[in-house]
């Protein structure tokens, strides 16, 4: 059993041997030229990378710059139709104020009484209004803190990445030229 076993592992060991030799053929060798121009290509590549990287990020501050613009519009829009809405709500309010007033002048005791809760009732829907007024207006300077806040961001990476984009376009423009002298002297 002994013979036997030392058989299948010199056997086993015999095929593994043979497998590794085999896949060492396979892999071809590069030439020095070859070589150098696979690095170049890389370095072009890699270049390339950056560039790109760079160009992403800044097309990402165009893009936050350009929807802040939108939002802005957005949001005077309608502070400028809130600020009439109030205006038109609160001048409604003073001229029913006033009738009431009028009338609470020639009012009977009786009538007072009345003309008296319409008018506390016109008052607490005034104060109402204001305030439903005041939220919606607190929402759209919410919306342009947002868009001061979001152009202060595009414009610090507008700032971070112009140079990189600078550095990584020379850096392409470097790497390509290296390349097309190498290939130029192969030629």
């Amino acid at each position: 059993m002994k013979k036997y076993t030392s058989f299948i592992l010199f056997t086993l060991a015999a095929i593994i041997i043979s497998m590794n030799a085999n896949s060492q053929e396979t892999k071809p060798t590069l030439t020095k030229e070859e070589q150098t121009l696979l690095k170049l290509e890389t370095n072009v590549k890699k270049a390339q990378d950056k560039v790109d990287k760079a160009q992403a990020k800044l097309a990402s501050a165009d893009s936050l710059i350009n929807s802040s613009v939108e939002l802005e519009k957005e949001a005077n829009a309608n502070l400028d139709i809130i600020e009439a809405e109030e205006a038109a709500f609160t001048k409604d309010m003073t001229t029913q104020m006033k009738d009431l007033d009028k009338t609470r002048k020639k009012a009977t005791e009786d009538e007072l009484k009345t003309i008296d809760k319409e008018m506390k009732a016109l008052d607490t829907k005034n104060k109402l209004g204001l305030k439903e007024f005041e939220k919606r207006a607190a929402v759209e300077n919410k919306k342009l803190l947002t868009v001061d806040n979001n152009m202060k961001k595009a414009s610090e990476k507008q700032k971070q990445y112009k140079p990189i984009l600078k550095d990584a376009q020379a850096a392409l423009e470097d790497a390509t030229k290296k390349l097309e002298e190498f290939q130029s002297k192969e030629e």
